[in-house]
């Protein structure tokens, strides 16, 4: 009986991690960038110099993008090329799926070369110019944020085959946009 319990707070605190986890980055490493930015911006006026400031924002944008693009695929908010998929003879939900998938083999390709390069980085121990920080700290935002990519979409996926959603590209922040869109 105490096993199920626990089973059950682990289960629900999963999945608020996988409903939240792409928020959550995307709030911490933002916090960071308006703080590298605002440091650079004091240390002008200052005149006193920051010489990892620039490069640290640069980097932190890298993780902020490659974050980004799994909240987008969690969202379903990708650009997509409507017009191709209406002229195709298919079904709509077969070329969403379709799309999906190619979409997949693309971010598991990303993680694959990103995995390369932050093993590169790590075997070399190279460090960032501005300062000395491991580089591949850094360039672990590509596998991170494909790998997170590829987790989104094939859950997107598989819950479309299962056939619970009848519409898999529409979603709450889709309907959102669209009702926005519409009061204009």
């Amino acid at each position: 009986m105490q096993a199920l319990k626990i089973g059950r707070i682990l289960v629900k605190i999963f999945t608020i991690m996988y409903k939240h986890t792409e928020g959550f980055l995307l709030s911490i490493f933002t916090l960071m960038l308006v703080t590298d930015v605002l440091l650079g911006i004091l240390a002008r006026y200052v005149h006193f110099e920051v010489v990892f400031a620039t490069e640290l924002g640069k980097y932190l944008f890298i993780w902020l993008c490659a974050i980004g693009i799994s909240a987008a695929a969690n969202d379903n908010l990708h650009v997509r090329i409507n017009f191709i998929a209406d002229k195709l003879p298919l079904n709509r939900k077969i070329t969403w799926i379709i799309s999906q998938c190619l979409f997949l083999v693309f971010s598991l390709f990303l993680f694959y070369l990103g995995l390369q390069l932050t093993w590169m980085h790590m075997d070399s121990g190279k460090s960032v110019m501005g300062f000395v920080f491991p580089l591949f700290i850094f360039t672990t935002a590509l596998p991170v944020g494909f790998g997170l990519t590829s987790i989104r979409l094939i859950h997107n996926i598989y819950i479309s085959l299962k056939k619970t959603n009848p519409m898999p590209w529409i979603t709450d922040a889709t309907l959102t946009i669209t009702n926005v869109q519409d009061e204009d």
